[in-house]
């Protein structure tokens, strides 16, 4: 079969450190073991500081895994079994399982496994379990670990607070010669009550960037501030634990206590004082509203443009979210230099919600609006097998431009001349020509998942929908047609006229899958 002889490369690394397997490493014995068997590398796919034990997102590992499940290659060769996935065989035998229904393989080149040999699967069983017991035991040694330095006084890790460095030998903190002076300028004026957005506008006009080199924020600086390692005490980060027994960071820091004296640990060298830092948190916490005796949550989207409006300011594109009665540029709100875009929220969405019920039940059948909408309804519905369709058909592409650029090898610039070498030009076109040909057979026996669109195409229907439906359902629908709304700056005291400063920007096809919108079909597929 074409994808028999080409393999892809699956590479991971939590923490590239002197001393650690380096991802070049893995790659080297992965190509060697590739080579000595007569496989073609296609693909490497990498995850870098990304954990295998954590529920965390990895693109590289739902690439490779795609490729291998939708036939592109073979073989998907690791360095060791734990690089794949440290959960167990909960999710490696589901891996197994995909691959083995593929008709590929996996080959863990340390651990000496090829699941092409039916004896190898109750090692891999085997090997899993143990790399997920490994995983909480070393998760359990660096607790310990970070107590022992807490308790010590000594930094365990991590970027220190901005005006702030670490003094390598004493692992303590002390002042940033550049910038400790930006930092109680901050501190200053956090003290004097002036505003974080304030605070974050004046650090911008004046170009001083904040500790990532962009601008600086409210968010930022009330990070800043509420940090104890600015005030020269040994930060801890709150955990809760999720409900499949993981632990999981809250983000919420505070100061580390000594569990025998419950003391406060220094550190070293702060910013501000202690008592200056209880001053400032006083004054932040005035400003925010406690209900039933608890900070506010984060306050869910319940706009209807929530993560689809952008300030169309030049050099901004920032989102807007509603306050109060208006969409309005964040980046402005929270103090960079943006002269920020504002407009009445209600003309706004009753604008681009008018737009959205005349427009859809005038498209034709093949509009490329509608094959558009279709496309991104069928990628909710099924967002596995588009997966492996849009895998496969980037793997076409690649191998077309392959192909064309062998030809003009041998016709343009002429690279192929005698006998033998034509005589390989051939053998390299078959190939690639029987490659292409397998891709597209592949793909064609992929099921293509349909949706009934008729529901959008019918206008009566479409608006006593849109009448009953929540903000959320709305947003729902219109996020099938719509990319981004956005908002140009308008001018105070002039009403809203919408056809000049709100721009909609309609999805466009994916170039990869080819899909045709039905206009009737089971009701299940309009309603989901």
């Amino acid at each position: 079969m074409h994808q028999d002889t080409f393999c892809d490369l699956y590479l991971r690394l939590s923490l590239d450190r002197d001393g650690k397997t380096a991802i070049e490493r893995q790659e080297a014995d992965c190509r060697a073991w590739a080579e000595c068997h007569g496989l073609t590398v296609r693909k490497v796919h990498m995850d870098r500081g990304r954990s295998g034990f954590k529920t965390v997102e990895r693109k590289g590992f739902d690439a490779a895994l795609a490729a291998v499940t939708a036939g592109v290659v073979g073989t998907l060769i690791v360095w060791k079994l734990d690089r794949l996935s440290r959960k167990g065989i909960g999710q490696v035998g589901k891996v197994l399982d995909d691959i083995e229904i593929a008709g590929g393989r996996l080959v863990s080149v340390v651990d000496g496994l090829d699941t092409s040999n039916d004896s190898a699967r109750m090692a891999v069983a085997m090997l899993a379990e143990l790399a997920l017991s490994e995983s909480k035991n070393l998760g359990t040694r660096v607790g310990h670990a970070k107590r022992y330095l807490r308790g010590k006084g000594q930094w365990i890790g991590g970027q220190p607070p901005y005006g702030l460095l670490i003094e390598p030998k004493t692992k303590k903190l002390v002042l940033d010669p550049e910038h400790a002076v930006y930092a109680r300028l901050i501190a200053d004026e956090a003290l004097i009550g002036t505003s974080l957005v304030k605070i974050a506008r004046f650090l911008n006009e004046h170009e001083i960037l904040s500790p990532r080199g962009g601008q600086w924020n409210a968010a930022s600086i009330m990070q800043l501030l509420r940090s104890p390692a600015f005030a020269g005490l040994m930060p801890e980060t709150e955990t809760v634990e999720t409900d499949d027994g993981e632990r999981k960071y809250t983000g919420k820091v505070f100061p580390y206590r000594d569990p025998e004296t419950l003391d406060t640990v220094e550190i070293g060298e702060g910013i501000i004082t202690v008592g200056e830092r209880e001053q400032i948190i006083r004054t932040l916490e005035s400003r925010t509203f406690v209900h039933a005796g608890k900070r506010r949550p984060k306050p869910e989207g319940t706009a209807l443009l929530t993560g689809l409006v952008y300030c169309a300011v030049a050099d901004c594109g920032r989102r807007m979210h509603r306050v109060g009665g208006s969409y309005q540029c964040m980046a402005r709100r929270a103090g960079n230099q943006c002269i920020g875009a504002s407009a009445l929220a209600e003309a706004v969405d009753r604008y681009v919600s008018e737009q959205f019920l005349t427009k859809l039940p005038a498209l034709a059948p093949d509009d490329p609006l509608l094959l558009a909408i279709a496309d991104r309804w069928a990628h909710r519905v099924d967002p596995g097998t588009f997966a492996k369709r849009d895998a496969i058909a980037a793997e076409i592409q690649d191998e077309e431009a392959r192909l064309a650029d062998l030809e003009d090898a041998r016709y343009v610039r002429g690279e192929f001349s005698g006998a033998a070498a034509v005589e390989r030009y051939h053998r390299l076109v078959e190939r690639l020509g029987g490659r292409i040909e397998g891709l597209r057979s592949d793909l064609h026996r992929l099921p293509m998942p349909s949706v009934d669109v008729s529901p959008l195409l019918d206008g009566p229907t479409l608006r006593e929908a849109w009448a009953v439906a929540t903000n959320e359902e709305r947003r729902d629908r219109l996020s099938l047609a719509v990319d981004r709304v956005e908002v140009s700056k308008g001018e105070r005291g002039r009403r809203i006229v919408p056809e000049q400063r709100i721009l909609i920007h309609w999805v466009r096809a994916a170039g990869t899958a080819a899909l045709s919108a039905t206009t009737n079909g089971p009701a299940s597929a309009a309603d989901s």
